[in-house]
């Protein structure tokens, strides 16, 4: 039998491994081989238009001071003649514009380069003629070259299948050769200890041991393995052992189990004359909970509002340093004795714009920390009052004109299914509204148009809860802005000043204050427009709300224990 098993799973992972690293090794080297050949392609290139300068510009620039334009086409059509040259052009001044060959991307014979992309111009050369007419050097021209870079490419990548198979072959006949004499090294130190750990294994006898033949100065990693598998078959021998002088023991400890009983139900019976102070300290980890989380919301908060007011203080710094240069300049300039009416215009004007460029952003900053200081709102800044929900939505209702962007009327219309009367903090119920019609006129309506919101709402006096559904007739909601909608500072008007905190502060008063959920649906089938539909469920009463969260807590800690 063989010492190592090449069809066995270990066999064919090493096999496929070293397949994988030749395969690897050849192409990287055949992309180090592929990047000379183009290396040396382009020196050559380079090489051929130094010497196109040194020897053929001086007769070009001869024909065209003669004005032989025969000669001087028949010059540029020999120069489209030359390895990785495709288009010759001569610019010679007046409008006239000789070319030959043909260039990528040209728009009619004779173009300028200028009007070329500029993926057409990589590949561009340009020389200046000069004749030398004994007196001095005068310029007659201009002449425009273009490498023939598909040419170029297509030689490079003609040698990449040879390449790539002269050298996986190498590679992997090195492979090869490697890994039979690391076989051959294997079956000669290694062999005999391995089949004999490999019989043991098959026999699966716990209780005979590894045996291996070796001299009293050998000490390698298989005899020490097999020491190992030795020392644990004892041990495994023990734990049997040990396992029939348990199951004596068990017996007892049924006997055990019923005092045991015993004990715990009087452990229950302590547990529960301490459920008292336990409910107080319920109350307390309550209270530091939310707490902690109003330290974490914070920490959030400051962040974003430093992300914000990092872009227009920036640009504050920016147009500063700005108007300073122009200050300096005009300084500088009256100091000389150099400064003229264009440049004191020009500087006005640059010192006019940073100012116009600092005004704007102040008072855009001014706008985000008026929004920021929205998010101060808690519980104590508002109180609650019983008021009809029926008057309360005709306040919005009744006040259109209030919601007016770009001169397009925005109307609001509800719906109650029976009077409402509620118990809640009316002012921050407002706060929400009025900022669910703020998103909508804001990201509902890109192109204008007038708006249509309407509101739904209904009640389940037995769960104590309101229901309202309000829907607009914008746009709609995406999915991907529907999951990140209530995260702060995230906006898609980032480039109209919006800074993404009304949804959140929405989100915010409806969780904490209004004990509610608000939720973004998806707009039903057959709807008539995408629009946004949002669900907003709140307690009717927060007075009971509270009284029945604190009879829930009570039976959830009663049940635990």
């Amino acid at each position: 039998m063989s010492a190592f098993q090449w069809r066995s799973v270990s066999g064919r992972r090493l096999l496929a491994c070293v397949f994988a690293f030749s395969l690897a090794l050849t192409l990287l080297s055949v992309a180090v081989a592929v990047y000379i050949d183009y290396r040396n392609v382009s020196r050559n290139s380079n090489y051929l238009l130094q010497q196109i300068e040194k020897g053929y510009l001086p007769a070009l620039a001869q024909s065209v001071w003669s004005f032989d334009i025969p000669q001087v086409e028949s010059q540029l059509k020999a120069l489209t003649h030359f390895p990785y040259i495709r288009y010759a052009g001569l610019d010679i001044g007046n409008g006239e514009y000789l070319s030959a060959g043909f260039m990528d991307n040209a728009t009619a014979a004779g173009d300028p380069v200028s009007h070329l992309p500029t993926a057409s111009q990589e590949w561009l050369r340009e020389f200046d003629l000069y004749y030398n007419t004994g007196t001095g050097s005068r310029l007659v021209g201009q002449l425009q070259l273009q490498l023939d870079s598909p040419a170029m490419l297509q030689q490079v990548m003609a040698n990449i299948p040879t390449l790539l198979v002269m050298h996986f072959v190498n590679i992997l006949a090195v492979s090869a050769f490697l890994l039979w004499l690391l076989n051959r090294l294997f079956r000669r130190y290694f062999g005999a200890h391995w089949q004999s750990i490999t019989d043991w294994a098959e026999r699966g006898d716990i209780r005979t041991p590894v045996h291996l033949e070796y001299g009293p100065e050998e000490d390698d990693e298989l005899i020490q393995v097999t020491r190992t598998i030795n020392d644990l078959c004892a041990q495994l021998q023990q734990i049997m052992a040990e396992r029939d002088r348990s199951d004596s023991e068990l017996h007892q400890l049924n006997c055990d189990l019923e005092q045991r009983v015993e004990e715990r139900t009087g452990e229950l019976n302590n547990a529960i004359a301490s459920l008292n102070h336990l409910i107080d300290n319920l109350q307390e980890s309550r209270h530091e909970q939310v707490e902690n989380e109003k330290m974490a919301q914070l920490g959030n908060l400051v962040a974003g509002v430093a992300h914000e007011l990092n872009t227009p203080l920036g640009i504050c710094v920016t147009a500063r340093s700005y108007i300073e240069d122009s200050v300096l300049l005009i300084q500088q300039r009256i100091k000389e004795g150099k400064l003229d009416k264009n440049t004191f215009s020009a500087q006005l004007n640059n010192i006019s714009e940073g100012l116009l460029l600092i005004d704007e952003n102040l008072n855009r900053s001014h706008r985000l920390v008026r929004t920021f200081k929205s998010l101060a709102v808690d519980k104590e800044s508002d109180f609650r009052s019983r008021f009809s929900l029926d008057e309360f939505l005709q306040e919005f209702a009744g006040n259109n004109e209030d919601f007016i962007v770009e001169e397009n009327n925005c109307r609001i219309d509800y719906d109650i299914s029976q009077p409402i009367i509620m118990n809640t903090c009316r002012q921050t119920l407002g706060l929400v509204i009025a900022a669910l019609i703020g998103n909508s006129l804001d990201h509902g309506y890109p192109e204008g148009g007038d708006s249509h919101i309407q509101m739904h709402a209904t009640v389940d006096t037995t769960d104590n809860l309101l229901t309202l559904i309000y829907e607009d007739d914008g746009i709609g909601i995406g999915d991907e802005v529907r999951q990140r909608i209530f995260d702060p500072f995230f906006t898609t008007g980032r480039s109209r000043g919006k800074t993404g905190l009304g949804m959140h502060l929405a989100y915010n008063l409806v969780t904490r204050i209004l004990y509610g959920n608000i939720e973004v649906r998806e707009r039903r089938q057959g709807a008539e427009n995408p629009g946004a539909e949002i669900h907003l469920r709140i307690p009717l009463d927060l007075d009971r709300y509270e009284r029945t969260m604190d009879e829930q807590g009570l039976k959830l800690v009663i049940n635990n224990h």
